[in-house]
Parts: structure tokens; sequence; C-alpha cells
């Protein structure tokens, strides 16, 4: 194992071992936290405005294991004229669907992880405006450490570089760090969302 996937690998047990502690009281506080935080990032950065108001659909995720939640994210989007779609694994890839109704549409999925069913059908990625991105840890400059799989990876990495959509990373305080291990294949974040 080289240096680099030991780090990740360690940073990777930390942050899932402290996870452990978050109640569930304070991951629903932190779930509206999210949105008071997305709202503020809207008021402050012009950029981040001038996007989402040209939105039409952004991709949000089921949060699980202690992830921080972005369930309210997701109603605020809709609640505002959005489509909201959610990853799902298949085979080596990720897809994303468009999901309506997210306590009958998503389904324990791969590594039993909420997503929806096999009977909706993908959306079409080049209609995805912006991305919540979950993550293990982020740093300052936008770099994020996933689950290890890679999955949002190669599929951000599918987008030519002018084409993509815009990235959110969102953690909690204890998930932002200094600096966060890369490889040449990581995609950083456009903006962090840290509660």
């Amino acid at each position: 194992m080289s240096d680099i996937a030991w780090e990740k690998s360690h940073i990777r047990s930390q942050i899932r071992e402290q996870r452990k502690f978050i109640t569930k009281d304070e991951l629903e506080a932190y779930d509206k936290d999210l949105v008071v935080e997305f709202k503020a990032a809207l008021k402050e950065d012009a950029s981040l405005r001038k996007v989402y108001d040209k939105a039409r659909v952004i991709a949000v995720y089921k949060a699980v294991g202690g992830e921080l939640p972005c369930d309210a994210l997701a109603a605020y989007f809709k609640n505002a004229g959005k489509k909201t779609v959610y990853p799902r694994v298949k085979g080596y890839d990720m897809e994303f669907v468009e999901v309506r109704n997210p306590s009958k549409d998503l389904v324990p999925g791969a590594f039993g992880i909420p997503e929806p069913a096999q009977a909706l059908q993908p959306f079409d990625n080049e209609k995805i405006d912006i991305v919540i991105l979950p993550g293990i840890a982020f740093d300052q400059e936008g770099n994020r450490l996933g689950q290890g799989k890679g999955y949002y990876d190669r599929w951000i990495a599918s987008f030519p570089q002018d084409k993509r959509p815009l990235l959110i990373g969102v953690c909690m305080q204890f998930q932002l760090m200094s600096e966060v291990p890369v490889i040449s294949s990581d995609i950083p974040s456009d903006m962090i969302l840290c509660i």
C-alpha cells in the first residue's frame, strides 16, 4: 500500500469512527443547518447565485452511516422548482435518477446505500447543473476524500472540463481538514459548505 493510500485509509477510519458518536437528533439538526448554510452562501456568493438561479436539476444523495444528511436541502430545492436526482450504482459506474418521492422511490442498493429503484429511468447527465457531494473529508482547496470506490470521481471525469456541473462538497466541521491526500484521478469540489 502506498503512503497516500495508507493515509487515505487512516483518515477514512478516523472519520468513520467519529461519525459513530453523532446522534440521530444531531444529524437532524445538521440537516436543517445545511439549508441555512446554503441560503447564506447564495446571499454571499454571486457566482453561486447565478448558477443556482439558472439550475433546473440538482444531484443530491441519501446519507448513511453518520454522513451529513441533505434531505432538507433536497426538499428546499424541490420547493424552489428544481428537479432532484439521486445516484444509483451500475456496475463500476454511477448514474443519476430523478426521484420525486424519496420515501417511496429509494430502496437499499449497492453497499446498502438507498438508491433509486431499478424501475426508474436514468436521467441525462448533461442536464445536471449542480451536484451536492458527500465525502469522508474535505480541505479548503476543495479536495475530497470519498468512500474509496471512485464512483463520483469517475462520473465527474466523464464530463468535458467546461461542461461539468457545479460541485458543492458538504461536510461537518470535524470533516474539514487542513489537507486531504489526493491522487491525479481525484476531482476537487468547486466549493465546500461546512456546518
